[in-house]
């Protein structure tokens, strides 16, 4: 049994090195147009719709998830989302409430993903 683990993790380990090898090159190579990316405003507003589409539809695909529980914390992080989308127009921390609202939205899925395994 013990053998059967170590060779998981040695499977494991030189998946992840050949992962790296193949995905740094390009990954380097990408950078400038990976840049301009993390600075176009659709981007972010092409993200937090995503992140609202699929978090609002979770309620009406799961009665259990129209729970508070879920409730709270899924539209906390939602407004918190859509608010970092708008934060430079208000002159906010754009980065500050979108990751405070990912969190959120994390916090309200994971006892489901626990709970449903």
């Amino acid at each position: 049994m013990a053998t059967a683990k170590t060779d998981r993790a040695a499977t494991a380990l030189s998946g992840l090195c050949i992962f790296h090898c193949l995905a740094l090159p390009v990954a380097a190579s990408a950078a400038p147009f990976l840049a301009a990316m993390a600075e176009a405003e659709w981007v972010h507003i092409f993200f937090a719709s995503l992140a609202v589409v699929i978090s609002a539809s979770v309620p009406l695909r799961d009665a259990r998830a129209r729970a508070l529980a879920f409730l709270a914390p899924a539209g906390l992080g939602i407004a918190f989302l859509l608010a970092g989308v708008f934060a430079t127009s208000f002159g906010s921390n754009e980065t500050l409430l979108t990751v405070v609202g990912g969190v959120l939205l994390a916090a309200a899925h994971i006892p489901r993903m626990v709970t449903f395994r």
